[in-house]
């Protein structure tokens, strides 16, 4: 995590400055600087996602961790989605360019993450479950045997599939949903940039609202239940706006609200549900992955993501979508609609089926934790109450 965040603001600052190589040139560029930007990025998340499977192995403990994670990404949503705003006015009325309000908002946003990712650095340092344990010892001789192999025994395992499976597809619906949502207010809807700008505020106290929920929830009837039934409520509500329409700001929000329950719940349980892959995987091959696991949650939720923008590109272009054209046909702006509520429905109900087949829960969870000290000391063990997770 140290050694990532410093290149990550550096190639930040890159990725948002201007440059003139020519046009082949610079495109090259900036596909090596994006390159080196997500591979910094994913050097400092993905041992930062593990630590959450690695400072409590209490089923629900894991749910608030990551519910108090889900306030602070949403929050860096709304800043990052809001002050490049706020930075373009200011630049604008000092007589700046938009080149230079780039560069401001890059070094800004990155420079606070820098800080942020310091103070996460420092304070844990050292609570690694696997620091100075024989566990460690044992996870890096099967690394040494093999980075495919890890993750060959890592797919084999049956909840560990459903979950990437589930990560993948309500991850396409998200990245639909994010993409589409800017043509919804900028053509259906006709949106200011200011009144835009206020949404995300909205955004983000809709979401500040439903993780608490979420998290609740999840306490109550297990993170697979609720995220069944969070994310069943966000695809009817995506099914509900199809047909009613999304034609006001404040349908917008209602709307939003409905949506943010399955895709608030994916942020928290999401990752959580994956960490007890990894008690799962302990208990078969006697070391802990914490690293692989939360690497192969990562993957999933960037190739979700980078589908649903592919999908999106392609359903615009099905729908005749002119970015030429101040006005769009109202066939058109009837497929944008699709593209908010409809597409995204359909892979949320994908999940869904996924998801139901996740076999993993408090009971099977915990029977399996106390198997794994019987089995590290010797003890007599059964796998009778937890076979499903093993087959």
């Amino acid at each position: 995590m140290l050694a990532a965040v410093f290149p990550l603001l550096l190639f930040t600052v890159l990725l948002f400055t201007a440059v003139n190589f020519g046009t082949t040139v610079s495109y090259v560029y900036y596909i090596i600087i994006g390159i080196l930007f997500w591979t910094v990025y994913d050097f400092y998340v993905v041992p930062f996602s593990a630590l959450g499977a690695e400072l409590t192995q209490n089923f629900n403990d894991r749910n608030n961790l990551r519910t108090v994670v889900g306030f602070f990404i949403y929050l860096t949503v709304w800043g990052v989605t809001a002050l490049p705003m706020f930075i373009w006015d200011r630049v604008s009325l000092a007589g700046g360019s938009d080149q230079l309000a780039w560069i401001i908002s890059a070094l800004v946003i990155g420079g606070a993450g820098l800080i942020c990712g310091l103070i996460c650095w420092n304070f844990t340092r050292g609570k690694e479950l696997s620091a100075g344990s024989t566990l460690v010892k044992n996870a890096n001789t099967r690394i040494e045997r093999g980075f495919l192999r890890n993750y060959i025994e890592l797919l084999k395992q049956r909840p560990l599939q459903n979950i990437t499976l589930t990560m993948i597809c309500l991850c396409i619906s998200f990245s639909i949903e994010s993409a589409a949502l800017v043509y919804l207010m900028n053509n259906n809807l006709g949106l200011s940039e200011t009144t835009q700008a206020f949404y995300w505020t909205c955004y983000t106290v809709i979401t500040f609202i439903v993780l608490p929920i979420c998290n609740v929830i999840a306490n109550k009837i297990g993170k697979r239940n609720a995220l069944l039934l969070l994310n069943a409520l966000a695809a009817g509500g995506c099914v509900l706006y199809y047909v009613v329409g999304i034609d006001s700001f404040v349908q917008l929000v209602i709307f939003s609200f409905l949506y943010q329950l399955g895709n608030s719940a994916l942020w928290i349980l999401g990752y959580s549900l994956s960490y007890d892959c990894i008690e799962v995987d302990e208990f078969l091959h006697g070391c802990r992955r914490e690293g692989a696991v939360t690497g192969l949650t990562s993957f999933a939720q960037k190739l979700g993501s980078a589908l649903g923008m592919w999908i999106s590109g392609l359903l615009l272009s099905f729908f005749n979508y002119d970015g030429t054209q101040a006005v769009q046909s109202a066939a058109t702006e009837k497929g944008i609609l699709f593209l908010n509520t409809i597409a995204p429905a359909i892979s949320i109900l994908f999940g869904i089926v996924f998801l139901w087949l996740y076999p993993i829960n408090q009971k099977n969870y915990q029977a399996i934790l106390e198997a794994t000290e019987q089995k590290k000391t010797g003890q007599p063990f059964s796998v009778e109450k937890f076979k499903e997770l093993i087959k």
